[in-house]
């Protein structure tokens, strides 16, 4: 099981964690979000075990294996199976403890679903078990809490990444996409990265369906809301003809 070294906790961090504010775990994931800054991520899953270790509770497990799952995702960006390999066991174990409990089980459900079609991503010939399991804990999540913006998410994910001839859909994958920002707004998640993830995604599947406006409008809002994400406009902006 990995363990995680102290080193990797700035000075600020533990200032942070003496104050107990939750609040900037979550700055320190958009930030490393923005940056796709796997060093920072690494800082961040630190930072949450030590608050996890501190205050063990439901609450700081599920922000520490969310910040673990966003390392998970920052590793796919250059498919950094090392890196991936690493974090995933750990991660994937407190998704699986958190789906058993009642507060968090449907979004660690989603979670975990996704979880699995990163491993499925790095190694296909997996799909044949983990597709089945990453469904079910899907159809699980969603009958559970429909309305979370997370759990829509990951459903909206799973139906972009998911093949046709296997169910997957473009336009039911679009309206998750767009109904999961719709449902955080005025939360929490609101100010997280998964926000500007879901606007980025929004427009990519806008442009593969052949409405360039919307695409366009969807990433400038993006931009209104964080102008340093880059990847829309160093990226996917320019790609729109």
């Amino acid at each position: 099981m990995k363990t995680y070294s102290k080193s990797l906790i700035l000075p600020l961090m533990f200032v942070l964690l003496a104050m107990g504010i939750p609040q900037e775990l979550k700055q320190m994931n958009y930030l490393a979000y923005l940056k796709s800054d796997k060093s920072a991520w690494k800082k961040n899953v630190a930072f949450a075990m030590k608050l996890y270790q501190d205050q063990p509770s439901a609450d700081t497990e599920f922000q520490l294996a969310f910040t673990e799952y966003g390392l998970l995702n920052v590793s796919m960006v250059d498919m950094d199976k090392k890196l991936f390999d690493s974090y995933v066991d750990e991660c994937e174990s407190r998704l699986e403890k958190l789906a058993a409990g009642k507060k968090y089980g449907a979004d660690a459900k989603a979670l975990l679903s996704g979880l699995y079609g990163y491993k499925i991503a790095h190694s296909p010939l997996k799909a044949m078990l983990l597709g089945s399991k990453s469904s079910g804990l899907l159809e699980q999540a969603m009958k559970q809490k429909p309305e979370s913006p997370i759990v829509l998410k990951m459903y909206a994910s799973n139906q972009y990444f998911t093949p046709a001839m296997w169910g997957g859909n473009k336009e039911l994958a679009l309206k998750a996409f767009e109904k999961s920002t719709q449902k955080l707004l005025g939360t929490e998640l609101e100010k997280s990265w998964i926000h500007l993830d879901n606007l980025a995604w929004t427009g990519i599947l806008q442009r593969e369906m052949g409405d360039q406006v919307k695409a366009k409008a969807t990433w400038k809002k993006a931009l209104e809301i964080e102008p340093e994400f880059y990847w829309v406009s160093k990226s996917l902006l320019p790609s729109l003809n």
